[in-house]
């Protein structure tokens, strides 16, 4: 039985799928990412391997579903945001993601490795997960857009390329800090946001606005910024 209809899951079947990543996420926080197989997968789930397959073509694809899940959620909730300054919406942004992925957090130490890799098919700088880091930063976008003090529109878009930078770079500070309550994170998180608060008001000067987009062209291809691409970086020397 497929628990589908007319190509959609079934509640029966929307259960099933997720009780079967669960199972895959419980058992990569304990045994690790790549020592865990489908097949045990199935086995906590308490579904036969033909029947998980159906739901997930590979492991690969369930740490995917993760990323899209999480991304998901970030996305409605800078949705809701309220119009304060960019800096409260950014804090309010960057908390709510740890939040999000405080419950994963022996998933992604067990994946830390895997996914910094660009070559993996769960590698958060992969070609899997390009359209859910195009996603993200849009998200970021929206942050700037609906604050009561964003920059001018010319500089909305170099902005949201270094926010999101600053999100991954703080996800990453995250998965590695060993404070009490990642104390440190929260600090870093803090320092962040006072920084931006700081450079708002000379955004607009020529050498801040060029430096922030010559910034936004380095990091860009990786983040998702659909105005860069590698390739328009392979032939050409980057002037110091």
């Amino acid at each position: 039985m497929t628990e589908e209809l007319d190509g959609r899951l079934t509640r029966k079947g929307e259960l099933a799928r997720q009780r079967i990543l669960e199972s895959a996420l419980r058992l990569f926080g304990d045994r690790g990412y790549e020592e865990t197989t489908m097949r045990e997968i199935a086995a906590e789930a308490g579904y036969s391997p033909g029947l998980t397959y159906r739901y997930f073509a590979s492991k690969e694809e369930l740490v995917l579903v993760l990323y899209q899940n999480l991304d998901e959620e970030l996305d409605q909730y800078t949705r809701e945001l309220p119009p304060t300054s960019l800096s409260e919406r950014l804090h309010q942004t960057l908390s709510q993601q740890l939040t999000l992925l405080a419950p994963y957090r022996g998933v992604f130490s067990a994946l830390f490795g895997t996914t910094l890799n660009p070559h993996s098919k769960v590698g958060v700088f992969g070609a899997s997960a390009a359209e859910i880091r195009r996603r993200a930063r849009k998200s970021y976008l929206r942050v700037i857009q609906g604050a009561k003090d964003a920059p001018r529109e010319a500089q909305r878009e170099d902005l949201a390329t270094v926010l999101y930078g600053a999100h991954m770079a703080l996800v990453l500070f995250w998965l590695i800090d060993q404070s009490k309550n990642a104390a440190r994170t929260r600090l870093f998180l803090a320092f962040l946001c006072d920084v931006l608060k700081l450079m708002q008001p000379v955004l607009w000067l020529s050498p801040v606005r060029q430096s922030l987009a010559r910034l936004a062209t380095i990091i860009g291809p990786l983040l998702g910024d659909e105005r860069y691409q590698d390739e328009d970086y392979q032939s050409n020397e980057v002037s110091l």
